[in-house]
């Protein structure tokens, strides 16, 4: 179960650079085919909310459910495409069999992180049990692909942006995915309310 996951994870952080699919727009309110034993992302962070929270310069165009998502995993995409630009944000929640598990899954991330850019992430106090922001090697006042990891409990969620590398700074970003992390404490059933401290 665990290898499952870390396996789809990093298809996941991946795969948004390459989500260049435009579905149909769904119903905000119902997804076929996603099991309901996990909140829906989709539904709980709908459009009208993206579009007063996400850092880049053009509309949203496109919203859609991750169809990988299963039992203990769900994910929405976000797109605000125009003929020229791709940006997009990514929002994944998984409900790991402990806070353990969870635990460890941060640390992971963590390594990673580090293993992947020669930096360690900027940690956030006060966010969640545990939470980061990613850093660019090549900049780190701005990002291209950057995310968000925040531990809660047995909740992790991720929060990835891709896109507008010069003209949207890292710092945007990152309080977007503050304010996009404080919709799901408060939407979300199964995350404990929670009031972040919004900074820069």
């Amino acid at each position: 179960m665990r290898y499952q996951i870390l396996i789809l994870l990093l298809f996941a952080f991946i795969a948004i650079a390459f989500v260049d699919s435009k579905p149909n727009r769904l119903s905000k309110n119902k997804y076929p085919n996603i099991s309901d034993t996990i909140p829906q992302v989709c539904v709980y962070i709908t459009p009208q909310e993206m579009e007063q929270v996400h850092p880049f310069t053009t509309l949203l165009t496109n919203t859609f459910p991750d169809p990988n998502s299963f039992e203990t995993y769900t994910g929405c995409h976000y797109q605000f495409y125009t003929k020229d630009e791709k940006p997009q944000i990514a929002v994944r929640l998984i409900k790991w069999e402990s806070v353990q598990q969870a635990a460890a899954e941060f640390r992971q991330q963590v390594q990673s992180h580090h293993d992947n850019t020669g930096l360690a992430p900027e940690r956030l106090l006060g966010v969640a049990d545990s939470a980061y922001f990613s850093l660019d090697a090549q900049d780190t006042a701005l990002c291209d692909e950057c995310h968000m990891v925040a531990i809660r409990g047995v909740y992790a969620m991720y929060i990835s942006f891709k896109g507008q590398y010069e003209r949207v700074p890292r710092a945007e970003k990152k309080l977007s995915a503050l304010n996009i992390l404080q919709l799901m404490y408060d939407r979300i059933p199964g995350l404990s309310s929670h009031r972040i401290r919004i900074y820069q």
